[in-house]
Formats: structure tokens, C-alpha cells, sequence
């Protein structure tokens, strides 16, 4: 029985269509409550020092298929569900390089991938995907990923950079501190 899912089997949920990053101009920007506001080039994450860690990964719609009455989404059956391997570095580390300031509180994860909220109430025009979580969680136990099973991030898994929360549920509030800024 194989413990790790492969890429090419590993599930995909997108909220809003998958960005086209130029990574000569893709920057990591860590700014807000900070004492010193950082950015990094995708070689400057990748000179740092690495640390890979096992995960599996559940969309929350996962088995939605069966729920009665049925509620929208994605009608996922059982596939919503994967193992890998994540390589990467602590967001920790770069939070604390930065310096947070003492009355920072969440950290919000913003991504590449954009778009207008389909259904109301929303809000008018484009918005970036992004999720919160306390600094605690951010500061101890918030991979950024640079690899996935030992290959580069396709983007369809977040290329060229996915924050991986073991242990975290999405709450759905919302917060910014990390952010990934892809350009087209």
C-alpha cells in the first residue's frame, strides 16, 4: 500500500483560476505589524535551509456528495483527500526575522490566484484568495512549500509557493502578514 500520493493523483480544489507566474519577478512579501518588512526571491527560499514534512491534506467538501439535503460546492465522492511530502522552510523563521510586533495578532496568507466572488453576498470587483490564522499557529507550525513528493510545485498545487497548516481547519476570518505575489 503506497503511503504517499502521487502528484498526478493528488486532488486539486481552486477557488478562482490558477495564476501564470513569471518567477523572475515572483516575490515572497512579509509586511504589516513588522519591525522589519522582508521580501524573498523564490532562490532566496531555496538557498535557505530546507525541512520536508509528511501531511495529508482534506478538502472540507470532501464527501459532500452524500449529504442530504444536498448543499453546494463541489460534489466531491471520496478523492478529496491526499498524502505528500512537503519541502520548504518555516514561515516561522521569517516571521521572526521580520520582527512581529507585540500587538500582532493573526497572520493572513494571501495567494496569487484572484477573481470575483460568485455568489451574494460579495463583495464588487477581483479579490486574492487568503486565510488567517493566529501568530501562534504562523510561528510554530506553518510550512511554506517549495516541493511536493521531491518535485517543484506545479501550479496547479500552488506553484511556486503553498503555506501547508497541519493540524489547522479553516476558519474562514480573515487577516495580512504573508503574502505571495505572483505577476503576470
Amino acid at each position: 500500500m503506497e503511503l504517499i500520493t502521487p502528484n498526478d493523483q493528488f486532488y486539486v480544489r481552486s477557488h478562482f483560476p490558477v495564476p501564470q507566474i513569471d518567477l523572475a519577478t515572483w516575490r515572497l512579501r512579509i509586511e504589516g505589524a513588522l519591525d522589519r518588512p522582508r521580501e524573498y526571491s523564490h532562490a532566496d527560499l531555496l538557498a535557505r535551509s530546507l525541512v520536508t514534512v509528511a501531511a495529508t491534506m482534506e478538502c472540507a467538501g470532501n464527501s459532500r456528495v452524500f449529504l442530504q439535503p444536498k448543499v453546494k460546492g463541489v460534489q466531491w465522492e471520496m478523492g478529496a483527500i491526499g498524502n505528500a511530502e512537503w519541502t520548504g522552510i518555516w514561515l516561522g523563521e521569517l516571521l521572526r526575522e521580520a520582527g512581529c510586533a507585540a500587538d500582532a495578532c493573526e497572520v493572513i496568507l494571501e495567494g496569487a490566484d484572484s477573481g470575483p466572488i460568485a455568489e451574494p453576498p460579495r463583495p464588487a470587483g477581483k479579490l486574492h484568495y487568503a486565510r488567517s490564522l493566529s501568530l501562534g499557529k504562523a510561528l510554530d507550525g506553518v510550512l511554506l512549500a517549495l516541493r511536493m513528493n521531491g518535485e517543484p510545485l506545479t501550479p496547479a498545487h500552488g506553484f511556486p509557493l503553498r503555506a501547508i497548516v497541519p493540524g489547522w481547519v479553516r476558519n474562514g476570518r480573515d487577516q495580512v502578514v504573508a503574502e505571495d505575489h505572483r505577476h503576470h
